[in-house]
């Protein structure tokens, strides 16, 4: 029996380990919660992050002001040509004249580095390092038949902690207005 005591007790660490690195051990990224902006968009945002004052679409740290680098922005947007409901197809044609993405690649050597685009699904993702380590992300997610897109934007200064990723994965999921 003494013996057998010192297996049960290692085979009972054993079972406890393979069951913690099971549930265990993954990172989730950063903490989100879910908010509704000021144009009706269902979102996660960093949590604890609120609305600017005086631009309500902007989502930052507590105590932040527009001086603070640390952003996070969704907009309910139209297209270039104006509000107008457009098929997937038309809306990725669109994708390529936004203002922002436009501004990204005219930038790129200057202000930013590392430029990488995707497509991904329904979505157009931007990403790249600017001036000082700063992080930019930029998300344009296409509705087949909306009148309007989604675009949600995230600047981070020194390491985004995953809230890069996140910025993708929350703009992608979002739900738009009713």
């Amino acid at each position: 029996m003494k013996r057998v005591l010192p297996l049960v007790g290692l085979l009972l660490l054993a079972i406890i380990g393979v069951v913690l690195v099971a549930t265990g051990g993954t990172d989730s990224g950063p903490a989100l919660e879910s908010v509704t902006t000021v144009d009706g968009v269902v979102i996660d945002v960093p949590a604890g992050w609120v609305p600017n004052a005086e631009v309500p679409i902007r989502y930052e740290p507590p105590g932040a002001d527009l001086s603070n680098v640390d952003a996070w922005t969704v907009a309910w947007a139209c297209g270039p040509d104006g509000c107008a409901p457009r098929s997937l197809d038309e809306w990725k044609l669109v994708g390529q004249r936004l203002e922002t993405l436009v501004r990204a690649r005219a930038e790129v050597g200057s202000t930013l580095s590392n430029l990488v685009e995707t497509d991904e699904g329904s979505a157009h993702v931007m990403r790249a390092t600017a001036a000082g380590g700063q992080t930019v992300v930029s998300v344009a997610v296409f509705h087949d038949g909306a009148d309007h897109y989604l675009e949600c934007n995230l600047s981070v200064l020194g390491d985004p902690a995953g809230l890069d990723d996140a910025i993708v994965k929350a703009c992608k999921s979002a739900k738009p207005p009713s």
